[in-house]
């Protein structure tokens, strides 16, 4: 368990500031020292992560009695109604994801002078964390892309894309990954809002940075380029900085083959990583079934794998998880 933070580093009395960040646009954030009231019964802990228009930290709930997380917008952006919608949007989908690899939402404060929601907090490194210490092997990233496609085949069913998965946003909770932040996530079909590209450059499947209506396939697209940084310790697609022409790698071509930088690589993950990777989401495999699939059948005979032989006929693509499979 994270241990709470030590009296005397408490500033309560310390009042809340703004803190620039220094960039091509220059953002200004929440810069709350540990203790701070952030929000009734909610205490600054840690900053965890920052975006384009909200901050998730950690802090302690007086209610729960925990850690949670809580997801704020940004100073300048919270009275927007275009942040709020994003966070009531996000409320809505996590309220429908009662699936072990989601993040629980505890509480929704939107009619709050600092709009908010509070959700569970979950211990454990994050993927990106894991990755910095090297590579992982292919049987283990095996394992972690079965979890992953069955976060998203669950997503998918509930009409539901997620549009930024990668290692930042999979955290690992006693040997289970639990995918975070939805507040790109739009439904199936949804054209891509006003404003640009949404994503994160170097797992953006190509139709997704040509902004293109949002699709499971971008997803799976992104499944494969975070599986293949797990085992390479390389980005599959190492994209531009925002603003330069060349940016999106992905749409030039393949990434190098992960054997160039693994020794002995299996070529049975190397086909499943090519079929998630396909440039043309026609091509690509259809659905996280066919992904649950594939991957199962990558486990060695009489190794355990997540769920018994018997189970693996049960998966079947549906309507919201798009209507046809591609066999490897």
């Amino acid at each position: 368990m994270v241990e709470a933070a030590a009296a005397e580093d408490v500033a309560p009395e310390v009042e809340l500031r703004a803190q620039q960040h220094h960039g091509d646009d220059e953002e200004v954030g929440w810069d709350y020292a540990p203790g701070q009231e952030i929000a009734p019964g909610l205490h600054a802990w840690e900053l965890l992560g920052d975006g384009q228009r909200s901050e998730t930290w950690m802090a302690w709930s007086t209610l729960h009695w925990s850690p949670v997380t809580v997801k704020v917008p940004r100073p300048a952006w919270q009275t927007s109604e275009r942040a709020i919608a994003s966070l009531r949007r996000e409320a809505d989908y996590l309220r429908q994801l009662a699936h072990p690899s989601f993040q629980r939402l505890l509480e929704e404060r939107l009619d709050a002078p600092l709009p908010l929601l509070v959700c569970e907090y979950v211990e454990g490194p994050s993927l990106s964390s894991l990755i910095d210490d090297g590579p992982i092997s292919p049987a283990d990233t095996v394992l972690v892309g079965l979890q992953l496609a069955s976060a998203l085949h669950f997503l998918h069913q509930r009409g539901m894309v997620h549009l930024d998965l990668k290692p930042g946003n999979v955290l690992v909770r006693e040997g289970r990954i639990v995918l975070i932040d939805l507040g790109l996530s739009r439904p199936i079909g949804s054209p891509n809002p006003p404003g640009g590209i949404r994503g994160t450059a170097d797992y953006m499947a190509p139709e997704q940075c040509r902004m293109e209506p949002a699709d499971p396939a971008m997803d799976l697209f992104a499944l494969g380029a975070v599986l293949y940084e797990l085992v390479t310790g390389e980005l599959a697609f190492a994209c531009g900085p925002h603003g330069d022409p060349d940016r999106f790698r992905q749409l030039e071509g393949p990434p190098a083959p992960p054997s160039d930088f693994v020794d002995d690589f299996p070529p049975e993950l190397g086909a499943v990583l090519d079929a998630l990777l396909h440039p043309d989401p026609s091509q690509r495999l259809a659905t996280a079934a066919a992904a649950l699939q594939a991957l199962h059948g990558l486990i060695p005979a009489g190794d355990e794998g997540l769920w018994p032989d018997w189970v693996t006929p049960l998966l079947s693509p549906t309507s919201a998880d798009r209507a046809s499979s591609q066999t490897l």
